[in-house]
């Protein structure tokens, strides 16, 4: 079995800390300010966990904050932006995804304690590429040329207006450099430069592959990782049952595609939006 299926750590949520630039990234940036250093803590209490990244992701509009005292921090993939939150903001952000059943676009605005908006996921697809070469300069190489060439195949093919491609800070799996994930579907995906394409970073043909699975809203079985709200014993099960006998590294003569539900969408369906 290939290597990489698997490997995404069980988690319900991804908090994205907004406006945030690669260059600016320590090798840790839990420590960066107070605000994200209690955002980091209280993630790992919550139930099923979260995972907690920075990003260039500009939600609302391109801003660059000269102090991460008060973020912006966007929730995948429930949509949900949370607006310039300080300490206490924060805990009351934890304190809400901490909930069994979490509010959605439609619920009050009363509901939610802080200043927020909501993406649109419906038509909308937004890309994370992990660039933290700081962390790994495997991700920094790897990962800065696939976030590239993405943001090329979606301006070429005109998909600006529904679809962006964004630069993460580390989301683990760096030896399966570049790694992406797709939401709102929550896939993970590891192109693995290194072991099957040489040292000249992800090609062209990579980009292309994960856009056309997000606009199809398939799974790129090839470079699976696994995704959200799956364990990773559920990962492996489900890539054994789309995937048996199925060979990596050169030896697949085409790109399998194949539609499935991920465990993301059916909690939407049922108060997750």
């Amino acid at each position: 079995m290939d290597p990489r299926v698997g490997t995404v750590a069980a988690h319900r949520h991804h908090l994205v800390v907004c406006n945030s630039e690669p260059d600016e990234w320590p090798a840790k940036v839990e420590g960066l300010s107070d605000t994200i250093s209690a955002l980091s803590r209280g993630c790992a209490r919550l139930p099923n966990r979260a995972m907690i990244t920075l990003s260039d992701f500009a939600p609302i509009h391109k801003c660059h904050k000269s102090s991460l005292d008060r973020i912006d921090v966007a929730v995948f993939p429930l949509g949900l932006v949370a607006k310039d939150l300080d300490q206490d903001g924060v805990q009351s952000l934890l304190s809400l995804l901490s909930r069994p059943i979490l509010p959605t676009s439609w619920s009050p605005s009363a509901e939610l304690p802080f200043d927020h908006s909501w993406l649109e996921l419906t038509h909308n697809r937004h890309i994370f590429v992990c660039t933290h070469g700081a962390r790994d300069p495997l991700c920094g190489i790897h990962g800065g040329q696939l976030l590239k060439e993405l943001r090329q195949v979606i301006e070429t093919r005109h998909l600006q207006k529904h679809m962006a491609a964004w630069a993460t800070s580390h989301i683990g799996g760096h030896k399966f450099a570049a790694n992406a994930i797709v939401y709102p579907r929550g896939d993970w995906y590891a192109t693995w430069c290194d072991r099957c394409r040489g040292a000249k970073g992800a090609p062209v043909a990579d980009a292309e592959t994960i856009v056309d699975a997000a606009l199809s809203d398939s799974v790129w079985w090839d470079a699976w990782r696994g995704a959200i709200n799956m364990t990773k014993e559920d990962q492996v099960d489900t890539w054994l049952r789309h995937n048996s006998g199925h060979e990596h590294c050169g030896h697949q003569t085409e790109d399998t595609f194949e539609t499935w539900v991920p465990p993301a969408a059916s909690v939407r369906g049922t108060g997750v939006h």
